[in-house]
């Protein structure tokens, strides 16, 4: 899985090494045509910029990345060189996706963790996606099996890019991108095979929500950031909850002392 500290671009199905010269250090996300990155020192990312321009790779467009602000959690983004766009094709595991990194929140580095759970689902399940962004995770699973998914999202640009890339993809399952918030529109809808909570810093406070939603026999996939310490009280907040972890791993570094975790949840019957 590509980490903080590489240098990556995601093209269809792996991520891939991207190379720079010697002299240029640092690391970036590439969304289609667009490279986001996260140095602080402006002087450094201002080099980086410029030297992904004159790489080849076919990028055109560099902006950094500040943080997380508002609401629906997107980017703080500084544009640093090329072109001044924001709206971009990208393509993962075949799939193509259509977004605007300005009013959207999506990271390329689950491709490989988006894949992975795609290929654990088998045709004729229910899933909920209950923080679904432009949908990713749906997207890729209705491209590989014939499932029906709910994808919810509240933030409306989030819904439109959503749709916008359902069209660009063949799908064998059937998606229903819904606008709003989880906790509501979850009360109205059947219980699921499956629910997805890929709300990092949040998902913990969810837990219950997505419980209530879920068969006996479901599965939750729940994404979380946090310390070793950190993963093991959550977990044991789980067990209280009455569920069972049946697979937990790290997808991939988030800072010196986190990662975020990918746990899979069940019932305890």
């Amino acid at each position: 899985m590509p980490g903080d500290g590489e240098i990556v671009e995601i093209e269809p199905r792996l991520p891939a090494h991207q190379s720079l010269p010697q002299s240029i250090k640092g690391s970036y996300d590439r969304i289609g045509d667009i490279a986001i990155v996260k140095i602080r020192n402006t002087e450094r990312a201002a080099g980086l910029a410029d030297a992904i321009l004159q790489s080849g790779t076919g990028v055109v467009s560099v902006w950094k990345d500040s943080g997380i602000q508002g609401e629906y959690r997107t980017r703080r983004l500084e544009w640093l060189a090329g072109e001044k766009k924001t709206v971009s094709l990208y393509t993962e595991n075949q799939a193509r996706f259509m977004l605007d990194i300005s009013k959207v929140y999506f990271s390329p580095r689950l491709a490989t963790e988006r894949m992975r759970l795609a290929r654990r689902i088998h045709d004729g399940e229910y899933i909920i996606d209950m923080f679904a962004g432009i949908g990713p995770f749906g997207i890729i699973i209705a491209r590989n099996r014939e499932v029906e998914i709910t994808c919810i999202d509240a933030n409306p640009d989030a819904i439109h890019f959503m749709k916008e890339s359902i069209k660009l993809n063949k799908l064998k399952g059937k998606i229903s991108p819904v606008l709003g918030q989880a906790e509501k529109v979850m009360q109205r809808l059947p219980r699921a095979d499956r629910i997805i909570m890929n709300l990092p810093h949040d998902s913990m406070n969810y837990l219950d929500i997505a419980k209530a939603s879920l068969k006996d026999d479901g599965t939750i996939h729940l994404y979380m950031i946090g310390s070793i310490a950190d993963t093991e009280a959550n977990m044991e907040k789980i067990r209280i909850n009455g569920l069972t972890v049946t697979d937990k791993r790290i997808v991939h570094g988030y800072s010196p002392t986190e990662s975020l975790i990918s746990l899979s949840l069940r019932k305890t019957l």
